[in-house]
């Protein structure tokens, strides 16, 4: 399993990413995996809080899809888990609080742009490299000019430039920014402040604020995965 899940006092869990390497990368199975995770926790009636971490110092140094898919059937089918977690994500009435220490890259970058609290250290870095590798990266920008600048997003997508945490908090990715090796500890305290809160009214909170920001629009992230699978399939099938 690429995810382990424990539930801390006060209502709330604590989901940390276990991928492969010191990058914390996670392959398309452990992307199912974490949406399997994540929409369980529905059923939690418990849960108030859901605080989002990687392992070993890292958040997440992006999703490894999978590789010599010839068929846009097959490379819709691999980019689909994306929006199957952005969809588990987006469906719990408990906040979600991302930590993040080290990488946020690619996929990991989206979860925490779409997150409702994010929380970084100092020296956090955050990209999207998609395109350093010739791949638009179309999913993160269905959503993305919710909360960055058309022109920023657009540089930071067209340049897979790096970026510290204090230009994410600047850029309106992130939310606080702390010392190196303490946003799990902060973001635990946000998550026992909300916790301590009526469970209802912070459920409708989430749920309206989410709805009036437009955070998600599943029929654009298709429309990106349509585009996507089309362009990733002719490259691998030697097309143009």
């Amino acid at each position: 399993m690429a995810v382990e899940i424990a539930e801390m006092d006060s209502g709330v869990v604590r989901l940390t990413l276990k991928g492969s390497d010191k990058g914390n990368f996670v392959d398309t199975p452990g992307v199912l995996d974490l949406a399997d995770a994540v929409h369980a926790l529905r059923e939690r009636s418990t849960m108030r809080a859901l605080i989002v971490h990687g392992r070993d110092g890292t958040f997440c140094g992006g999703r490894r899809g999978a590789k010599g898919l010839t068929r846009a059937s097959d490379v819709a089918e691999d980019l689909n888990a994306i929006l199957k977690v952005n969809a588990a994500f987006n469906a719990l009435s408990a906040p979600v609080i991302v930590a993040v220490e080290g990488q946020a890259f690619g996929f990991a970058f989206g979860m925490a742009a779409q997150a409702d609290y994010v929380v970084a250290a100092e020296d956090a870095v955050f990209a999207l490299p998609e395109m350093s590798h010739g791949l638009p990266p179309l999913i993160v920008l269905s959503y993305l000019f919710r909360f960055v600048a058309y022109k920023r997003a657009f540089e930071l997508a067209v340049t897979s430039r790096e970026i510290s945490a204090s230009e994410a908090l600047a850029a309106g990715i992130v939310t606080d920014v702390v010392k190196p090796g303490t946003a799990i500890d902060r973001a635990i305290a946000v998550g026992r402040k909300i916790a301590g809160m009526d469970g209802p009214s912070v459920a409708h909170l989430r749920k309206f604020a989410r709805q009036a920001a437009e955070v998600s629009n599943p029929p654009l992230s298709e429309h990106a995965v349509s585009m996507m699978s089309v362009l990733l399939a002719e490259r691998a099938a030697g097309g143009h």
